[in-house]
């Protein structure tokens, strides 16, 4: 894909993640007080999962102005994809050289009782934070509150409507507003965060990062050289 297109690709993005994040906020609002999500809360960070290429592009731009804005933690994030990656490679259900999942046996590996202690590494375990929160996959986002999407009735975090039966939480679900079509076509295939990560080299100052900045904002260019 051309970068033009690309770049009309990252505009769709931001302005569709700002609308599934108002949405999402909503279905917060409608939990009230049985909403338990929280800063540090990171069960829902344990364990691979599937993610779009799109999400994979997306998570590297954030790694990318994560190695601008802070060396030593991307270096340490990138650590961590690594060794996760290596966790991963013996089990991964698809195609390793390509990181590309086999959507027919992806969900049977990735949730079973061997992988689903393994930390996401973009989560920094002292913090319990996420590193790369916003450049998170739409998978991350979604997860927490009673919310269909596309037809899918996603299920909530067992740790939000704590007290309340389905019967009683079933009335606060929110049906999130489809994605409008994308400019261009989505790149294909599944893949997983630890690839996603562990396979990336970062590239250079000229990827900006999706949305709010993920840490510090980024420094300056330095000055050209002077002549010799």
């Amino acid at each position: 894909m051309n970068q033009q297109l690309m770049n009309q690709l990252w505009v769709w993005d931001a302005q569709e993640l700002r609308i599934l994040g108002q949405g999402l906020a909503q279905a917060h609002a409608r939990a009230g007080e049985h909403a338990h999500c929280h800063r540090g809360c990171f069960s829902c960070c344990l364990g691979p999962f599937p993610i779009t290429a799109l999400d994979a592009l997306r998570l590297q731009r954030g790694l990318d102005a994560l190695h601008l804005a802070d060396p030593p933690r991307a270096l340490r994030l990138s650590a961590r994809a690594a060794e996760a990656w290596a966790a991963l490679l013996p089990h991964f259900p698809g195609n390793p050289a390509t990181a590309t999942l086999d959507e027919s046996a992806a969900e049977q590996t990735l949730y079973s009782p061997t992988l689903q202690m393994l930390p996401c590494p973009a989560l920094d375990l002292e913090s319990g934070a996420c590193e790369l929160y916003h450049h998170r996959p739409v998978a991350c986002r979604t997860f927490g509150f009673a919310v269909t999407l596309d037809g899918t009735r996603l299920d909530p975090c067992s740790l939000n409507y704590a007290g309340l039966s389905r019967e009683q939480w079933e009335p606060l679900r929110l049906t999130l507003d489809p994605p409008s079509p994308p400019p261009a076509p989505l790149p294909p295939g599944l893949t997983v965060v630890a690839a996603a990560l562990a396979l990336f080299t970062p590239a250079s100052p000229a990827c900006p990062p999706v949305g709010p900045p993920a840490t510090a904002p980024t420094a300056p260019p330095a000055p050209p050289a002077s002549p010799a």
